[in-house]
């Protein structure tokens, strides 16, 4: 090892503060993570690293700053490696690769593996999305631009005009276009080599899931919230459970807007009855609205029995449930709080933190609240 050339990592800002006896403490700061560092060490450890500079072996380097012990100067730099504070490569490396930023980003957020073997990681991904809303839209935009290539898109709806305040992927000529379509042409502007399958469907209680999720499938990101999302959360969940696919619900079962989401991915993380139960207490008070239709049969199959109607004329009503108000800065918080969440998970980090907690910024406040999800007890999904 001493035989080899290293660089600092130039994610990796140092600072030495003098201290008693000829002793150093460095600062080690990541800029990409805000994580800290501290060693309490010699001067000449400090020196040792200001003389990295990938033209010079770590021996030639040490023989020159005097004396010193080969097993303290090989645990010196174990020590550097295992924490990425120091790498072989040049920082210019993958100067010209889209993902130059992120690779470096990624080196600092994952100790495990270099940042590039993560980026190779997310490009193997292939994500399922429920509802090709403002947040969701805004969900899939982030995750192609971190390099994820494969997509499914799951929404029947058409693209109104009030959307567009809201929906960053549409412009003033999608107003009519099928929104599955308009977010699929649109990651494929970001990036040619992205692959989209589109399902015009609605998620109803007789649907077909498999249709949607294969068993290729990374995540499903669930942003279906009609009739409500902790329905449509909870057949999705039970489902995808018996196939170990993970779900991320958007937003929440309140669907707020300014809210994180949750990973549900048992028995790592509560499984999505325990969750459903937990809101089920916290929203005791309230009760989503229902949209009456003409039949229980039009729920059930998403057909009319009413002879020549269609199914978006019956739904008139129904496709807009909700109305809340809401600006697109506040779909941008939720969906982007969730995707650093999601392409964490996404980058399989042997340390990644399962535990899951429901976050909400309160606007008017300035607070940014949480609460904790736990595993119900009782519960033969979780407790096994």
């Amino acid at each position: 090892m001493l035989s080899r050339t290293f660089f600092l990592q130039h994610t990796v800002d140092v600072y030495v503060t003098e201290l008693e006896h000829e002793k150093v403490r460095i600062t080690f700061h990541r800029m990409t993570t805000r994580e800290k560092l501290e060693i309490v060490t010699f001067r000449s450890t400090a020196e040792f690293l200001a003389l990295l500079n990938g033209k010079r072996t770590a021996l030639e380097i040490l023989t020159t700053l005097g004396e010193f012990n080969q097993n303290d100067a090989l645990n010196l730099l174990d020590f550097l490696l295992s924490q990425h504070l120091i790498t072989e490569q040049d920082e210019n490396v993958d100067s010209d690769s889209r993902y130059v930023r992120q690779i470096a980003y990624l080196d600092d957020m994952l100790l495990d593996r270099k940042g590039v073997e993560t980026q190779l990681i997310i490009s193997s991904k292939k994500v399922t999305i429920l509802g090709c809303g403002a947040v969701t839209g805004a969900i899939a935009e982030t995750l192609a631009r971190a390099g994820v290539l494969k997509f499914v898109l799951v929404d029947k709806k058409h693209f109104q005009e009030s959307n567009l305040s809201r929906h960053l992927f549409a412009r003033d000529s999608d107003i009519g276009k099928a929104k599955a379509e308009v977010l699929a042409q649109y990651l494929k502007r970001i990036d040619s080599r992205i692959e989209v399958t589109i399902f015009k469907e609605k998620l109803l209680p007789n649907s077909a899931i498999s249709k949607w999720v294969t068993n290729d499938t990374s995540i499903v990101i669930n942003g279906c919230d009609e009739p409500y999302i902790g329905h449509t959360s909870v057949k999705l969940g039970r489902y995808l459970h018996t196939r170990n696919i993970p779900m991320y619900v958007m937003g929440g079962f309140d669907a707020h807007l300014m809210s994180s989401g949750e990973l549900v991915f048992p028995p790592q993380t509560p499984c999505i009855d325990c969750i459903q139960n937990t809101f089920n207490i916290a929203l005791n008070d309230w009760k989503p609205v229902y949209n009456k239709v003409n039949s229980i049969h039009e729920l059930v199959t998403g057909k009319s029995l009413i002879k020549g109607s269609t199914l978006e004329s019956e739904y008139s009503v129904v496709d807009n449930i909700g109305g809340s108000g809401g600006l697109a800065m506040m779909s941008g918080f939720s969906a982007y709080f969730s995707s650093l969440k999601i392409m964490h998970f996404l980058s399989e980090d042997s340390k990644y933190d399962y535990t899951t907690y429901r976050y909400e910024y309160l606007p008017n406040h300035g607070e940014l609240t949480s609460f904790k999800l736990l595993k119900q007890d009782g519960c033969n999904v979780c407790n096994k």
